[in-house]
């Protein structure tokens, strides 16, 4: 009885063991099998002092925090290839944590010629948040990236000899000389229209193009007026000077009673109608009842002025 139970107890232990290596291997195999890596890098387009991009993507259970140490040291070694910076970020996806590393390599070294060179391999570490789990070690293997050489990869005298300098490409400027003369003669057009229209050039300039009109006459005659000191003779003859442009325009002797025969011979003076009316009661007051006139001698200016802008028109 004794050997019987020794041995029932025996095969008990034994059977409790095995089912407990078997899980526990189950659930290694289980968590090594959602290990994923991706590594990748820009091959080809490197110089001496170019930074290489390496992204590398690792899928591992849920709870692993990456462990910074077990990457390279920055800035240190005397390998062709240093580590620069390095950022990463973990993102959960259901059961698993997704594991982002942006690594910078910067090439401090190259040969005299073309070739590929190696970036650092790497083991990755991921610590576990439960102590009874084992830290995740992921190997990277190094990825390479194709590196120019600072110099000509042949010296001959094709590369010791300097060059001549290449000819600039002629280029056809006639359209670009005919828009600027175009554009000049604009120019000087609009301007020599508007010096005209504001009575900007000499009386004599314009008297060969073309016979000044009454308002036009009025207006350079009162701004003559202002040189004259005796300012009671100013007005009196700014207003004979603007009833005669206002005769010379309606063809007759114009009136406070008439004045509407200015309007009929010219349309566009209508729009200053109210003030033409005011300055012929006005200066009939002057003239014939010897009222002193309530117009200066600048309204006078501006008045002629603006008929001279509409009679222009």
């Amino acid at each position: 009885m004794n050997a019987k139970y020794i041995f029932g107890l025996c095969s008990l232990i034994f059977s409790t063991f095995a089912v407990t290596t078997i899980a526990a291997s189950n659930t290694s195999a289980e968590k090594n099998s959602v290990v994923k890596v991706q590594s990748s890098t820009d091959e080809i387009g490197y110089q001496i002092g170019d930074i290489a991009h390496q992204t590398i993507m690792v899928i591992t259970p849920s709870g692993y925090q990456f462990d910074a140490s077990s990457l390279p040291a920055k800035g240190k070694g005397a390998a062709n290839m240093e580590l620069r910076d390095a950022k990463w970020q973990v993102h959960k996806i259901g059961n698993t944590s997704q594991h982002k590393l942006e690594l910078e390599w910067q090439i401090f070294r190259v040969m005299q010629e073309t070739r590929a060179y190696s970036l650092k391999p790497l083991d990755l570490q991921f610590a576990p948040q439960s102590p009874t789990d084992k830290v995740l070690t992921v190997h990277v293997n190094a990825a390479r990236v194709l590196v120019s050489s600072v110099l000509p990869t042949s010296m001959d005298a094709a590369y010791t000899q300097p060059r001549f300098d290449v000819a600039p490409q002629a280029r056809n400027t006639r359209p670009m000389i005919v828009t600027l003369s175009l554009g000049l003669v604009g120019l000087l057009l609009s301007g020599f229209y508007f010096a005209w229209r504001l009575d900007w050039l000499p009386a004599r300039f314009t008297a060969l193009f073309a016979a000044p009109k009454p308002f036009r006459i009025a207006y350079r005659q009162i701004q003559s007026l202002q040189k004259n000191t005796d300012h009671s003779e100013q007005l009196t003859s700014a207003m004979r000077t603007l009833r005669r442009a206002c005769d010379a325009t309606a063809g007759a002797t114009i009136s406070a009673e008439r004045v509407g025969l200015l309007f009929e011979c010219n349309a566009r003076l209508a729009t200053r109608r109210t003030e033409i009316e005011s300055f012929y009661a006005e200066s009939e007051r002057a003239f014939f009842a010897g009222n002193a006139s309530s117009f200066s001698l600048n309204q006078l200016k501006q008045l002629s002025r603006q008929l001279m802008a509409l009679e222009s028109a």
